[in-house]
């Protein structure tokens, strides 16, 4: 047995109370704060199926982009405590962009109820066709030649696209220029054009373009290397011990909504992440499905708050 299919067994069968089985009254609204295509966005999709039919009323994801996903974000923690209106999001709007200037217009843990940390995705650092570059030690070469004239890509401030190229810089003590774009499929085009040089990518969106040929992966932001991409070494492998760039996903609440309520939710969206058609296509991703509680969810979160700050600060990012 997998290990992902292994933490959704082990999920606690948390059962909603009388008082919420008419829940929901009207269709359900997941707002995904980044593009179609992204990690967040296909995780969505591939669930709201399942949900539709455990609920016996549609559920809409509805892209909301821009501002590293707090745009989106914000329209879950102004939205009514009932549970239609969720966010399936990432750590750049719950626990990064809490420590840099500009703050979000909401507080991650006063506004919003977690639900689940769905999964982790690891970026994969890919260059364009178009350059000359087959391993990571040749762009810290170039970067160092030419300070300041390679690129990397990402799609906002706080994003771990955006702390993963941070980091590199810091730890390979390179200049690349950071380039920030709201759109992600433009971030790629541009990446497979050769107008930016690199980008972190999530390996969910990555993996069809390596297929393809679109631009070549020199290495894995996470501390061990993606079962799907097994040849691809980390960064921390090749000169750089400690590098770890991978985003989480999570599902938010506004705040308020009803603890029996929440506890549905989450039991509902673990059971549909364990349906064997999302399992095998999460696994094909490279998703790193979790699927915890609210509760350990919301210890995650007053964790990494004060982690990333400290990560911020390291890479001289706009910390508070």
């Amino acid at each position: 047995m997998s290990p992902s299919r292994r933490a959704l067994l082990a999920a606690p069968a948390l059962i909603a109370t009388p008082a919420f089985a008419a829940w929901p009254e009207r269709p359900v609204t997941i707002i995904v704060p980044f593009g179609p295509g992204s990690s967040q966005d296909v995780l969505a999709r591939l669930m709201a199926p399942h949900l539709t039919r455990a609920w016996g009323q549609p559920v809409v994801v509805n892209n909301i982009v821009g501002a590293a996903g707090t745009i989106g974000v914000d329209r879950v923690a102004k939205s009514q405590p009932d549970g239609l209106t969720l966010t399936l999001t990432g750590d750049a709007s719950i626990v990064v962009r809490a420590s840099m200037n500009p703050r979000p217009p909401y507080d991650p843990v006063a506004d919003l109820a977690p639900i689940s940390q769905l999964g982790r995705t690891p970026n994969v650092l890919v260059v364009s066709n178009a350059t000359p570059y087959t391993t990571l030690a040749q762009v810290v070469a170039a970067a160092k030649a030419a300070p300041g004239a390679l690129s990397f890509a990402h799609i906002g401030a706080g994003t771990s696209q955006h702390i993963g190229g941070e980091l590199l810089n810091m730890l390979a003590g390179i200049e690349l220029n950071a380039v920030a774009y709201n759109d992600g499929g433009a971030q790629l085009q541009d990446v497979i054009a050769g107008r930016a040089t690199m980008t972190f990518a999530s390996v969910v969106t990555a993996l069809p373009r390596l297929g393809d040929g679109s631009f070549r992966a020199l290495g894995v932001s996470s501390p061990e290397r993606v079962p799907a991409l097994p040849d691809i070494p980390t960064i921390a492998e090749q000169g750089f011990p400690g590098f770890d760039a991978v985003a989480w996903l999570g599902l938010f609440a506004r705040a308020g909504t009803p603890p029996e309520l929440v506890a549905r939710i989450q039991r509902d969206c673990v059971a549909a992440m364990g349906q064997p058609d999302i399992a095998a296509r999460l696994t094909d991703l490279g998703v790193q499905v979790v699927g915890n509680t609210p509760a350990q969810l919301a210890a995650l979160i007053q964790t990494e708050i004060p982690r990333m700050a400290g990560v911020l600060q390291r890479a001289g990012l706009r910390a508070q």
